[in-house]
């Protein structure tokens, strides 16, 4: 099996890169929906997710690389996978690594979308969501037509709390701290492609395509 990571922090495009691997036959790792899918499942992984879920507790690193190793051993072993949202610390990184090794895998890339504070806050902060049919506007790239609606429906549109300046600038300060070791580990490795995500989707993706070429 091949892998790529990708690392960037919130609102940096991570997204729409991974909609373009996907198309190019990668399959995209969600830790979040594996969680999900074992606890639907009822599977031991996913009993054991949930109690630790529903005592507000983290779900420790060796569950979440369990899970993955089930998923990686379930398909044909010249898939190639990509890893969005994982890791996300240190330790997870050389647990991975460890996975990868086992399974005789090859971590090919780890793109790396670069993209200043204040643009994260601009792109997010602008965000406004129908708070009926879920619909998402920007206030400066993409407005409603009616900008007291949403074009739908015509409901009120709402900036979900996630989306404040004050929680957005908390999130990065989390995204710094935790993957400055993580840029620095895959750096030694010379495993870093650095993707410039001021520039336009396309672009973006267009680099990205480059690297894997």
């Amino acid at each position: 099996m091949n892998a790529v990571v990708l690392l960037g922090p919130p609102g940096a495009g991570k997204g729409t890169v991974a909609e373009v691997l996907v198309d190019k036959g990668y399959r995209h790792v969600s830790t979040g929906e594996l969680l999900r899918e074992q606890i639907r499942l009822g599977t031991k992984l996913g009993l054991e997710a949930k109690t630790l879920m529903d005592q507000g507790q983290f779900v420790p690193d060796d569950v979440v690389v369990g899970m993955i190793r089930d998923l990686i051993e379930s398909v044909d072993s010249g898939s190639m996978f990509l890893f969005d949202g994982f890791p996300r610390t240190l330790v997870q990184a050389e647990k991975l690594d460890e996975l990868i090794s086992d399974l005789c895998g090859t971590l090919k890339n780890v793109f790396l979308l670069e993209c200043p504070d204040d643009v994260i806050v601009s792109r997010l902060s602008g965000r406004r969501t129908c708070s009926k049919c879920g619909a998402v506007y920007h206030t400066a790239f993409n407005p409603p037509s009616d900008d007291d609606g949403c074009d739908q429906d015509g409901c009120e549109l709402v900036q979900r709390a996630d989306d404040s300046e004050a929680t957005i600038r908390k999130r990065l300060l989390v995204y710094a701290e935790q993957t400055a070791p993580l840029i620095d580990y895959y750096t030694n490795k010379g495993l870093v492609d650095t993707v410039d995500a001021t520039q336009s989707i396309e672009t973006v993706r267009n680099a990205v395509l480059e690297y894997i070429a």
